[in-house]
């Protein structure tokens, strides 16, 4: 889903581009519109700028694939999108191209006929211009008396492979966040734009300035589908490849590495981040979807290379967080006790994640904790500033939750648990609302105007942790931020009601194991475990906290959650990869433990009847106690 929204996202930008800059292309040469090279130039910078307003956030907006490779190669995007990356790229200029032809064939056909051109024949290249690329400029060679031999193919590449380093280089140097000097996150775009333009005014008279493989092949293609034949392919002294294809690809690699070799900002910074690594606490009550949002930003930040260090947190062993987001080394896990009452088996997990070169390192305390900026944000800061820079602290909020503290709902949680939530909200530095992709435009408002107000002291934006929208703005400002606005409010917390808050759930951890090769319907076993556990929980009026379940089997890995009990259990495969696995159980539900254990059980048992015969490895049930914090500031610590 999200690479579909990425693909649609760069061919719609290049659509955008290529429309109106070559739409400017038209109107110069067809009907004179624009007089002079910068007035055309001057619209293919404002077509880039507004391309990446528009799309940035869906995909990062490369709209050329000579870009997309200088990213793959220098940025740690993926190579295996590379090649959808530019195909989607094509495929927009193709159909930018084909719209311009359906609006302007009325022109195109006088000015051939005033021309005396023969389409397709010698000297169509002056109207095939307004598609693809040619050298030199057919418009001021005829204007001027130029002969061919003024710009030979070795000029043209050059030019081509010059110009798509300048700008490569710029695009890096603005998309930056480590350069200081650079325009920032809004103006970026206007500046891309505008080193568009100017290499277009110096560059255009030599090779028309094409710097982008996908803006030249797709209209030139369609060019040649339309009638100028060779002309178009491979045109009138050939050179369509190595001169707009193979120079810009080698020109973005080139102006990529000048800009990693020569300025070094990136090798700074990533210097640092070797000895400080950037730490990120992501905070939030059971069920807001703090797994999801560490896995996609875990995915985002390795895009960039950066390598990524994760901590999970739970009273006791067995977690479905882990098991979910190891892949090796990468994942420690802080079980027992939560971060607080366990800060230097938080800061033992850190050590080891920095040790193994984690650049930045994600953590997940327990659902169900609080006073976090006292007991682990202030610490930080007093006893570890040298080793760690902290990012503002987050806590994500489920939308069902957040109606529930604003009061706009009534809440089947106990009293104190929510308590803990209002708590987690009240010492935020950044609140991020979830599952934005299931809210429409006037609710997500409404709850985030609410947030806004009650929680003044923190940043309140919306985001979806499942499909990335708003994650990658989330990542940016945190590995930016001053670590000085890192845990800037102390929320003043009543004890006793956190206690007896966490102590209302059961906790209940559970390992099992079974053959699921010979259960090809593991997936409807996992959602009829949970609807039939649902059910029991209505029935007997017990509230859920939050109930997740991960099994990994032959035909690729699910993972089952449980949010409360006025919403179904949402079955989701989170992986294509066959494997083999235990069944995973993390459940917190209002009631004792012994009753969550006998309920658990029975509904695995019943489940499974008729499909597969599991075994229970490991169990751990349990209700929280006091929370009993190593460190507890009452200052912020400047």
């Amino acid at each position: 889903m999200r690479l579909r929204r990425e693909l649609l996202a760069e061919f719609s930008g290049t659509f955008l581009l290529v429309f109106f800059g070559l739409g400017a292309v038209h109107a110069a040469v067809l009907s004179g519109a624009q007089a002079g090279l910068w007035q055309v130039a001057i619209v293919w910078g404002v077509a880039v700028a507004l391309a990446i307003y528009a799309f940035g956030a869906a995909s990062g907006a490369h709209l050329n694939p000579a870009m997309t490779v200088a990213f793959a190669a220098f940025r740690g995007f993926p190579r295996a999108r590379v090649a959808a990356y530019c195909a989607a790229q094509l495929l927009g200029a193709f159909a930018a191209a084909a719209l311009l032809y359906s609006l302007f064939q009325g022109l195109l056909s006088h000015f051939e006929t005033a021309q005396h051109l023969v389409r397709g024949g010698p000297g169509s290249q002056m109207s095939a211009m307004v598609y693809g690329q040619y050298f030199p400029h057919p418009g001021l060679q005829k204007a001027l008396g130029w002969a061919d031999e003024v710009v030979s193919l070795p000029a043209a590449m050059g030019a081509e492979l010059v110009g798509t380093a300048l700008l490569a280089f710029f695009v890096f140097a603005v998309t930056d966040p480590h350069n200081q000097g650079g325009p920032g996150r809004a103006l970026l775009p206007l500046f891309i734009g505008l080193s568009v333009s100017i290499l277009i005014s110096v560059l255009a008279p030599l090779s028309q300035a094409g710097f982008n493989p996908a803006r030249d092949f797709g209209p030139r293609l369609f060019s040649w589908l339309a009638g100028w034949g060779a002309m178009a392919i491979p045109g009138p002294r050939g050179g369509f490849f190595t001169v707009y294809i193979l120079s810009p690809l080698l020109g973005g690699l080139a102006g990529g590495f000048l800009y990693e070799t020569l300025t070094r900002y990136g090798k700074q910074e990533r210097s640092e981040i070797m000895t400080r690594p950037r730490l990120i606490i992501v905070g939030g009550f059971l069920g807001a979807g703090k797994t999801t949002l560490l896995g996609q930003a875990r995915q985002l930040l390795e895009a960039r290379g950066l390598r990524v260090g994760l901590i999970t947190n739970d009273q006791a062993p067995g977690l479905v967080d882990t098991a979910r987001l190891d892949r090796g080394d990468e994942v420690q896990e802080v079980s027992g006790s939560c971060f607080c009452c366990n800060f230097n088996g938080f800061v033992a997990a850190l050590k080891t994640l920095a040790a193994r070169g984690r650049e930045v390192i994600l953590a997940e305390p327990v659902g169900s904790c609080t006073d976090l900026s006292a007991t682990i944000l202030q610490p930080l800061k007093d006893l570890h500033r040298q080793d760690y820079r902290l990012a503002p602290f987050t806590v994500l909020l489920d939308p069902g939750r957040a109606g529930e503290i604003l009061n706009y709902e009534k809440s089947p949680l106990h009293r104190d648990a929510l308590y803990i939530l209002g708590r987690q909200l009240a010492e935020a530095d950044r609140i991020l609302l979830n599952k934005a992709d299931l809210l429409s435009a006037g609710p997500r408002e409404n709850l985030l105007n609410g947030l806004r107000r009650n929680f003044p002291q923190a940043l309140v934006t919306a985001v979806s942790a499942l499909d990335g929208q708003g994650v990658e703005l989330w990542l940016e400002e945190c590995l930016s931020a001053d670590p000085a606005k890192s845990g800037r409010e102390l929320a003043a917390v009543d004890y006793d009601r956190y206690a007896h808050g966490e102590a209302v759930l059961g906790w209940l951890n559970l390992t099992a194991e079974a053959d699921w090769s010979k259960a090809p319907e593991a997936p409807a076993y996992l959602a009829d475990f949970l609807a039939r556990l649902r059910d029991e929980l209505v029935r007997r009026s017990l509230e859920t906290g939050h109930v997740k379940a991960l099994l990994s089997t032959p035909q690729g890995q699910y993972i089952g959650s449980l949010i409360d009990n006025r919403r179904e259990a949402a079955i989701t495969k989170i992986s294509g990869t066959p494997g083999r696995g235990p069944l995973i159980v993390n459940a917190r539900v209002e009631c004792e433990p012994e009753v969550l254990e006998e309920m658990i059980r029975q509904a695995l048992d019943e489940a499974g009847r008729g499909r597969v015969a599991l075994s229970i490895k490991d169990l751990h049930c349990l209700k929280p106690g006091r929370p009993n914090p190593t460190h507890r500031y009452s200052q912020v610590v400047q």
